[in-house]
């Protein structure tokens, strides 16, 4: 169904249709930017610009674009490239996970601060990780990517794909099981 609306958005945006523009954007630009967000250390400024980027980018190339599997993962291979383009052009500074991204719903102040504590914790291992593994689990567990539409999306292999995600994971647990990581 989301195909479905995605071609007739893209087939309105190419007739010069601003508002099938603006739908556009409003359905992915919170999935953009989270991405963004946690591929950037959770710098927020550095990823309302790469967010903006991609879609300035999307926009530039739309006449372009053949409709050959879902538009979701030709943005996401669009977001995925733009990021790496700036990680090899930058040289990377760390950055403190911004907590005001953890949406507390119902939970009583204590399970809120738990799991604070707990995100800022995996968001701290998960910036020590190549960017390739970071990006792998980000990929999986933040976007629920399927191993094949994440291997699609990297321009890699579903066997190479599902070893960074292994590999993330395996070091992920390494670093969240030792306890002077735990009390930084």
């Amino acid at each position: 169904m989301r195909a479905i609306k995605d071609y007739m958005l893209i087939r309105k945006i190419k007739s010069g249709d601003p508002e099938a523009w603006e739908e556009l954007v409003h359905t992915y630009y919170h999935q953009i930017y989270s991405y963004c967000v946690r591929r950037c250390l959770g710098d927020r400024v550095l990823a309302a610009d790469l967010t903006q980027d991609i879609f300035l980018k999307v926009i530039e190339n739309i006449e372009s674009y053949k409709f050959s599997g879902k538009f979701f993962n030709y943005l996401f291979t669009i977001t995925i490239n733009t990021c790496n383009n700036h990680y090899n052009k930058k040289k990377l500074t760390q950055y403190e996970f911004d907590e005001s991204l953890i949406h507390v719903d119902s939970q009583t102040i204590t399970m809120s601060i738990i799991t604070q504590e707990s995100n800022k914790q995996i968001q701290l291992a998960l910036n020590t990780l190549p960017a390739i593994q970071r990006e792998a689990l980000i990929l999986k567990y933040y976007h629920d990517f399927k191993v094949k539409t994440i291997a699609k999306i990297t321009g890699t292999s579903v066997p190479t794909s599902q070893s960074r995600i292994n590999q993330g994971l395996k070091k992920l647990r390494k670093l969240l099981d030792r306890e002077e990581f735990m009390n930084e």
